[in-house]
């Protein structure tokens, strides 16, 4: 297929790991050393035993095994540092704690950026913030190294002011040349990371990546943290923060004073989005195949003071946009489309407050669906796909509805519901072929298992070496056709499997006449069913002559009540008991007629497992792992009712993958998959945003 995308990009091998990682804690030391320098730490063994402490907490952290719970390695590292404390050193390590989690904030979205290419680099996709090899957690000890210098702690303090105030400064452009240095070397963003925070919308209350219950609305919640911390004031309002159902008949009337303000702020965003939609033509017209992720509107662009209410909601509004457009999961043109929204969402939610307390408003469905309907979009995805063409042809529909007084969203989210639905069947019925592959493999499988375990059992009932080869080389062959044919209850195994009893029964030694006569009368039949069967899978007549002949002179010997020599040991006669072997395992590669499947078996321990995990079903899209690849998202088409298989499906990977059941669920209730269509991205972005504020 020509137009077949090539898999998702792998973690770097150990040696190319070994040099990213090399560069990268080459970077974060010298540009710290030289922070930190210019802050007024001179003396050359200080700067020396501070940039190698700090690489020492890199390599420490890099190098931990994401086994365990990332946040105890970061204990783990805490813990080994820990002396016993005077006074001073407890002052010094509260003083230290502090700057830490404000250097996180100050990080912003670089560093978390600079994390998700990390996870990537270290193959660790759950790594959380404390345990980022460039995160503040690789700082603070530098900053102990500097503190134990000996001078009073008053001039320690006011040091460590000095060097929060310079690293503030300048930690978000670090990260920015840390994120390009890895984005060099073809380091990925880990995709996948809101899976902690959210599970199906709607449904209860939902979990956040620190274990306790997220707020059942999540934005609502957002918006109120913003709020206290801003010390907003209250007005009697006329608007309220709180709402119910969509659209304005809830809002209280406006005083003149809250028109004029609101006219005044409307009227800046306006200008604010002639001016981005000027921007956007003009990169059009120069040819530019994807737009860039746009940024979020903030207060600070419009004027407003903080602490007032409007300023309270662009702001929370703009934390949402802020994470939309820093997912990995997006293609920039879908962020970009997305982002010519955002204006005239900042609109809506000063004018109509209900955006924040319905779960269900219109405005957050429509950003929903579009998330929805541009899931498995390969990262480097164009404006030209053909996919996010139909996109922005809606969002530019959708804008200019967002114009009108009282307009609707209803018939743009029909649309985005059908364009979803259209998508899946569509890619569903591509993959009638992929189907039919699995089929023929696990009958095939299913057809030798079960000839395995019949030639174990046969292999019990005979002590002729001659034919247990016989059975093991040839009839075991025979039995698995016959089993592909009908199985087990099949007409065909039944009658191959008397063949190859009586075969066994017909060398024995015959002591009454009764099983003399037998035999006679047996034998002729015996050979043309033994020749049939030989018949079916291939065996020359020169080839089964020699095995024909010595069968004769063993069933005369028979006759004769004579016992067959004795069997020399073989492997044959050494499997257990009850001897089940499976194929060999690993992944094989499935093909027929130019279509592909990566056909995955069940890992050791893998079992089906209750509750949330189970919790999807054909037609969701999840974003999973395969081997040490980057998660993938497919869609999942199909599933073998009797042996649980599941075909995931993405166009754009040019293959399809087939899993077992129990190995997605077992990844996602370890949190290394998800599904990804129960996530509703505003909502996941709000909870993500709420998380952030909660670490600062």
């Amino acid at each position: 297929m020509s137009d077949r995308s090539p898999p998702p990009p792998t973690p770097p091998a150990a040696a190319d790991r070994f040099e990213v990682l090399r560069a990268s804690r080459e970077l974060f030391q010298r540009r710290l050393t030289e922070i930190v320098k210019q802050c007024g730490v001179s003396e050359p063994a200080v700067l020396a035993a501070f940039g190698q402490e700090v690489g020492e907490a890199h390599d420490q952290l890099a190098a931990a095994s994401g086994v365990r719970d990332d946040s105890n390695q970061a204990v783990d590292l805490t813990a080994s540092r820990l002396t016993l404390m005077g006074d001073d050193e407890l002052e010094l390590d509260i003083s230290i704690s502090g700057i830490g989690s404000r250097l996180r904030e100050a990080g912003g979205r670089t560093l978390w950026r600079s994390q998700l290419r990390y996870m990537t680099l270290l193959s660790r996709p759950t790594m959380s913030a404390a345990s980022n090899p460039v995160g503040a957690e690789a700082i603070c000890p530098g900053l102990w190294v500097i503190s134990r210098q000996g001078v009073r702690i008053e001039q320690t303090l006011a040091l460590l002011d000095r060097l929060e105030q310079g690293l503030t400064a300048q930690l978000p452009a670090l990260y920015g040349e840390l994120d390009s240095l890895l984005a060099g070397y073809g380091i990925q963003p880990t995709p996948g990371q809101y899976a902690p925070l959210t599970t199906r919308s709607g449904k209860g209350l939902q979990q956040t990546g620190d274990n306790r219950p997220a707020p059942a609305n999540a934005l609502l919640a957002l918006q109120q943290e913003i709020s206290q911390r801003a010390e907003a004031d209250q007005i009697a309002s006329p608007l309220p923060f709180s709402g119910s159902g969509a659209g304005r008949s809830g809002n209280l009337p406006l005083d003149a004073a809250a028109m004029v303000m609101l006219r005044q702020i409307v009227d800046r965003l306006t200008t604010l989005e002639a001016r981005s939609a000027a921007t956007s033509v003009h990169g059009a017209a120069a040819g530019s195949a994807s737009a860039a992720p746009p940024g979020a509107v903030k207060t600070k662009d419009l004027g407003l003071p903080l602490g007032k209410r409007e300023a309270i909601i662009l702001d929370t509004m703009a934390m949402i946009f802020e994470v939309i457009f820093d997912s990995p999961e997006l293609p920039d043109a879908i962020k970009a489309a997305i982002g010519r929204l955002q204006i005239p969402l900042l609109k809506l939610s000063i004018i109509d407050p209900s955006l924040f307390a319905n779960d269900q408003h219109p405005a957050r469905l429509l950003i929903n669906r579009i998330a929805r309907a541009a899931l498995g979009l390969p990262h480097n995805a164009g404006s030209e796909h053909p996919l996010c063409k139909r996109i922005g042809r809606l969002i530019m529909a959708i804008r200019d509805t967002l114009e009108q007084n009282d307009a609707t969203l209803d018939a743009h989210l029909a649309e985005l519901e059908a364009l979803i639905s259209e998508r899946d069947q569509a890619i569903q019925l591509a993959t009638a072929t992929h189907v039919e592959l699995v089929l023929d493999h696990e009958n095939r499988q299913l057809a030798a298992q079960l000839s395995r375990n019949w030639l174990h059992r046969s292999l019990a009932k005979t002590s002729s070496p001659v034919i247990a080869t016989f059975l093991d080389k040839y009839w075991s062959r025979v039995m698995t056709a016959a089993a592909a044919d009908g199985g087990q209850q099949g007409q065909r195994w039944q009658q191959d499997s008397t063949t190859g009893d009586d075969l066994i029964w017909s060398v024995l030694p015959k002591q009454t006449a009764e099983d003399r006569k037998r035999l006679a009368s047996l034998a002729s039949s015996l050979l043309g069913r033994i020749g049939a069967g030989l018949d079916a899978i291939g065996v020359s007549a020169e080839e089964r002559s020699s095995f024909l002949n010595t069968l004769f002179d063993l069933q005369t010997r028979a006759l004769r009540s004579q016992a067959p020599p004795a069997p020399a040991p073989s492997a044959t006669d050494q499997r257990p008991p009850e001897w089940d072997a499976g194929p060999p395992g690993g992944p094989c590669l499935l093909e027929r007629d130019g279509q592909q499947v990566r056909y995955l078996r069940t890992p050791a321990g893998a079992r089906s497992l209750p509750s949330a995990a189970a919790d999807w079903q054909v037609g969701d899209w999840l974003r999973f792992s395969v081997s040490d690849q980057s998660p993938m998202c497919g869609l999942c088409c199909w599933q073998n009712p009797s042996l649980g298989t599941v075909l995931l499906f993405n166009p754009d990977w040019g293959y399809a993958v087939a899993i077992p059941r129990a190995a997605l669920e077992q990844q996602i209730h370890s949190g290394r998959a998800q599904v990804a269509s129960h996530m509703a991205i505003f909502d996941v972005a709000a909870e993500r945003a709420l998380s952030l504020l909660d670490h600062r």
